[in-house]
């Protein structure tokens, strides 16, 4: 019997290491496919506000988008990857609703038929997540023209509640995901400690 193809899934909070993990991969690992993540900025456009400011019909469109990336993986092959993936169903529930979001879980996995799907969830406090993200929104907020010092206060607090709202979700859709699965801590590790962590257990996958 022809061993299934395995997906590699790197997912993980804002500014948790996901994609530099995606990179360093696509070095080590040129003959394989990485598929882009799939966000507000792919179905819209770059100049979205981002996550925070996403409305239920683009958390639908992601979702859906993501779906059809996974549908379309070749079988035949020994190895792909994906960013976030499965787990953009936590972005479903807040986005969307509970009802909406185990929907998508239920397609989702019937997607993932003929794949063996690993999951790799890098687990970043909200805190530590904000504190690394924080520049990228002041300079979204430039690039958007956007100067008047009050609103710019409270748009930035719209963005760090969101991320500590969406947390608990991220926790939730990994606990109901089930693929084999690993749960990676990066919130006051050493980069080198947390990228040889990871490494070291996505290459025993891919081997």
């Amino acid at each position: 019997m022809r061993t299934k193809t395995k997906l590699i899934i790197i997912a993980g909070v804002q500014s948790a290491g996901k994609t530099t993990i995606m990179k360093l991969l696509q070095k080590e690992y040129p003959h394989i496919p990485f598929i882009e993540e799939t966000n507000q900025y792919t179905v819209v456009d770059k100049n979205h506000l981002g996550g925070a400011y996403v409305d239920r019909q683009t958390e639908r469109r992601i979702n859906d988008t993501d779906i059809e990336k996974i549908k379309a993986i070749d079988r035949n092959l020994s190895a792909a990857s994906i960013e976030t993936g499965i787990l953009h169903t936590a972005y479903a529930e807040y986005y969307c609703d509970e009802m909406t979001a185990k929907d998508y879980l239920k397609k989702y996995i019937k997607a993932h038929e003929g794949l063996h799907p690993i999951l790799f969830f890098i687990d970043t406090k909200p805190q530590v997540s904000w504190k690394r993200r924080k520049r990228a929104y002041i300079r979204r907020l430039d690039r958007a023209g956007i100067t008047d010092t009050v609103k710019r206060k409270s748009m930035l607090e719209f963005y760090r509640t969101r991320i500590g709202n969406i947390y608990p979700l991220w926790h939730k859709y990994f606990l109901l995901i089930p693929f084999e699965k690993y749960l990676i801590k990066n919130s006051y590790k050493k980069w080198s400690v947390f990228k040889k962590e990871i490494m070291d257990k996505i290459k025993i996958h891919i081997a």
